[in-house]
């Protein structure tokens, strides 16, 4: 057909025909399943607005390029061969999907780290920086430790300030910032779009910590570091800052694991004034805390019971499953998730040994058997020549050359032993890569409770649970009772949306694996400082106004529902058996049941207390305790994503008008830092993240969207 249409008969255009029919009818077979309409379904579709999927789509690219650069050496070679590959994997996105699929499965700090610290490629760098706001301060600081800390590595931070510098020491009010990266990576630096918009959009200065990430520094380090960092700065009234220090309102913040660290600050700070009410603590709470999909529960169903795990550990001193009980220590491999032996690089090996032969017999005859005395008990071979195994239990060769016969590595069986610092960093299994090692005899720092302990843990948030209850029983007795929003086989988010494109379950996996450490076996069921949304309802009850955003088809987007619910009930319930202990009542002994103040009042405070906590509670509507907003067809990450979004920059934006609000309604005049109770209120939330009142069900959904983006979620 083609010299048809060129007006001249050639044997060249009819070959070139032949080479283009085979390849279209190659590619038509290859897809035959798609022509006809039999192709699998599509798991991806309609899950995302058509925005964030381009977004992700971008970062997948990124990220299966970045990965395949990882290994690349020199520096300036790996960061020019990742743009590259980037590109090559934006065009061909099947593929990025499967490379990084491929990575995730095993994944390493290393590679966590490469695919989510991007922006520090020097080409990304330049692109995000010429579409930053400008700032006047750009500067990173070094803070000490408060003297009552146990650390004394200096806290890291990065300041930025919008207004000219002559004006950072008239500031009384600070942003403090735990930025997200799952425990393990990205610092300030690789949020700076976003930090930057803060101070531009609500012209105070922004805090952000580079606190101690994980392997290095396990938990508790980074939440003991959140911590010292706002007891420093409020010490210090921000004086070492650059503030005025005459006075300082702190808002915290935190994205995804950096929400995790600022509800641990606050609870923290709920801890140490309730541990003497007679003498409360003079740390203030911040004035307001705002969440962007934190990650609030470890609970992820895939740990081992503990009485699983003292069978497998029986087992394992039994010598029946060493291999697998061997498997089941992930801090010992490269890759936390890793089930199979780490294959070392081979330049950095033991010395091999070569396999004997018959000039080394001949040579131990001439030597009249010196070499045999070395070892006298002789090797236990088989009928073929081959070794043997030595006897379970026997000391002697528990440490031998056991591969001497086969060019294999002769190194220890025992990983604790070896010595670790012959290896690259990237090498090392995730044990050695620990720095910060807690004492172990310390009892703070034990790796497990002991069992009265935890019996006394359980019994008290039994007891609490019932109050709680009881409580509620009584203000909604005749109250018509609400249906309950699912069954049994109601499914969490993180399962719901185990294919999401940018935390995958295999990655949230390794993150608490890494974060956690080897110091520490906590009770994920019951240790709330690893997942907040446990948090006794006394703490919760005291938390300041909470501002939460989530993508609706986020793998945490339960978190920051059940902990705004969670925060609302128990304000709720505050409230209510106030009422009952100021009017003689106690929902403890039943409502019936008449007792005057003092017996009913087991806290420690006046009735002039209870009474200003009571008012101030029944000043508030729940709006005020906690807002909540979530993105229709967003997942996880969004605040990273303004140069490639709009609708986040316009996210961040009205994040930083709302902390600006905050600040200007909120009244010094009103808090009384010394009290135990104090919480302060935002009275009138933003305009532009006004949001409809909240359902009276704890777990109701409050979705706000921007009118003017025509954003919707569904019912």
């Amino acid at each position: 057909m083609i010299d048809h249409l060129v007006g001249r008969p050639n044997p060249s255009w009819k070959r070139t025909q032949i080479i283009l029919s085979t390849l279209t009818t190659v590619y038509a077979l290859r897809n035959l399943d798609k022509i006809l309409g039999l192709n699998a379904p599509e798991p991806l579709a309609r899950l995302y607005s058509p925005s964030y999927y381009r977004a992700t789509w971008i970062v997948t690219g990124l990220d299966a390029g970045f990965a395949t650069a990882m290994a690349i050496r020199p520096k300036w070679l790996r960061d020019f061969a990742s743009i590259i590959f980037s590109v090559y994997y934006m065009i061909y996105a099947q593929e990025a999907d499967e490379k990084l699929r491929r990575f995730r499965a095993v994944p390493t700090v290393e590679m966590l780290r490469v695919t989510w610290e991007k922006t520090t490629n020097p080409y990304l760098k330049l692109l995000t920086h010429l579409r930053s706001p400008r700032v006047a301060i750009r500067r990173k600081i070094h803070l000490p430790r408060p003297k009552a800390s146990l650390y004394d590595r200096p806290i890291t931070a990065w300041l930025f300030f919008a207004p000219p510098e002559d004006q950072l020491a008239n500031q009384t009010e600070l942003i403090l910032d735990f930025p997200g990266g799952g425990f393990i990576a990205m610092s300030p630096e690789h949020h700076e779009e976003r930090l930057r918009m803060w101070a531009v959009t609500s012209r105070r200065p922004v805090l952000s910590i580079d606190y101690g990430k994980a392997p290095e520094y396990p938990y508790p380090f980074a939440i003991d570091e959140a911590f010292d960092t706002y007891r420093v700065l409020v010490e210090s009234n921000g004086a070492l800052i650059g503030l005025g220090g005459s006075k300082l309102s702190i808002i915290l913040t935190g994205d995804s694991a950096g929400g995790t660290l600022a509800v641990n600050v606050v609870l923290r700070i709920l801890e140490l004034r309730n541990m003497n009410v007679s003498r409360p603590t003079s740390l203030p709470m911040p004035t307001a805390v705002v969440l962007s999909y934190p990650a609030l529960d470890f609970n992820f169903t895939s740990w081992m019971s503990t009485e699983n795990l003292r069978i497998l550990r029986s087992e394992q001193s039994s010598g029946s499953l060493r291999e697998l009980a061997e498997q089941k220590d992930h801090l010992k491999h490269v890759s936390p998730l890793s089930m199979v032996r780490d294959n070392r690089p081979f330049s950095q090996r033991k010395k091999l040994k070569r396999k004997s032969s018959w000039k080394d017999a001949i040579r131990g005859w001439a030597s009249g058997g010196e070499d045999q005395d070395e070892e006298k008990r002789p090797r236990r071979t088989s009928s073929t020549g081959s070794k043997m195994p030595p006897k379970l239990g026997d000391k002697r060769h528990a440490r031998s050359t056991g591969d001497e016969g086969t060019l294999a590595d002769a190194e220890s069986s025992d990983e604790d032993e070896e010595d670790f610092n012959q290896y690259p960093e990237e090498a090392r299994p995730i044990r050695a890569r620990v720095k910060y090692k807690y004492p172990s005899g310390n009892d703070a720092v034990a790796r497990s409770k002991s069992a009265l302990e935890r019996q006394q843990q359980e019994l008290s948030l039994a007891v609490e649970k019932a109050n709680t209850k009881a409580t509620l029983g009584v203000g909604s007795r005749g109250a018509r009772a609400s249906e309950p929003i699912g069954t049994r086989l109601t499914m969490t988010s993180r399962t719901g949306y185990f294919q999401d494109r940018i935390v995958s379950p295999s990655m949230m996996r390794a993150m608490a694996i890494l974060y956690i450490g080897p110091h520490r076996n906590p009770d994920f069921y019951t240790d709330y400082h690893i997942s907040p949304i446990l948090a006794p309802a006394h703490l919760l009850a005291q938390f300041p106004p909470l501002l939460l955003q989530c993508g609706e088809k986020d793998p945490f987007v339960d978190d920051t529902v059940i902990f705004a619910g969670r925060v609302r009930e128990a304000k709720r319930a505050r409230k209510m058996e106030l009422d009952l202990l100021l009017s003689g009542k106690s929902a403890r002994f039943g409502e019936g049941l008449r007792m005057s103040a003092a017996q009913v009042n087991t806290e420690g405070k006046s009735p002039a207390e209870l009474r200003a906590e009571r008012d101030k509670l029944a000043g508030e509507n729940e709006s005020d305790w906690v807002q909540m907003v979530l993105f229709s067809d967003w997942s996880h990450g969004y605040l990273q994503m303004p140069t490639l979004m709009s609708e986040a920059k316009a996210v961040i934006e009205d994040m930083a008008e709302w902390m600006e609000d905050a600040f200007t309604r909120y009244d010094p005049s009103l808090a009384d830092s010394g009290a135990s109770d104090q919480t302060l209120t935002l009275r009138v939330p933003s305009p532009k993240l006004t949001i409809p009142p909240p359902d009276p069900s704890p777990l109701a959904k409050t979705v706000a969207t921007r009118a003017r983006r025509g954003q919707r979620a569904p019912e």
